[in-house]
């Protein structure tokens, strides 16, 4: 059975959305899309905090690349969502979410690998 979309919780009412994900930071809240198509987003009336630039490791998202487009996904079936980032040049990275409590914290992103052990890359130019 689907979840309700008007059910509110902590603040964050439910909406459906068909595809894609949202990465959506405000006082310390993500909200993503899930497996079951159902995506966490403000309510109505909600004030967010002025956005931060996100980092990876220690470099801000992003940084050098051709338009970084990052999603949440759980990669180390450890519970917790991380980044894959990819960009106009088709790399694609992964950045594991660190253990801890607030705003997520995030280790330095690393090359996604198939499996022969290469980058994966999906360029198109």
């Amino acid at each position: 059975m689907a979840p309700d979309p008007s059910v509110n919780t902590s603040g964050f009412a439910r909406a459906v959305r068909a595809s894609g994900a949202v990465l959506l930071l405000s006082a310390g809240a993500v909200a993503q899309t899930t497996e079951t198509g159902v995506t966490n987003v403000p309510a109505a009336g909600t004030k967010f905090a002025p956005p931060i630039r996100m980092k990876v490791g220690d470099q801000y998202l992003g940084e050098k690349r051709s338009y970084p487009s990052p999603v949440l996904q759980d990669m180390n079936g450890d519970g917790r969502p991380d980044l894959v980032i990819g960009d106009l040049r088709g790399k694609i990275t992964v950045a594991l979410r660190q253990p801890g409590d607030g705003l997520p914290q995030f280790a330095a992103d690393k090359a996604l690998k198939g499996r022969d052990g290469k980058d994966l890359n999906f360029a198109n130019w």
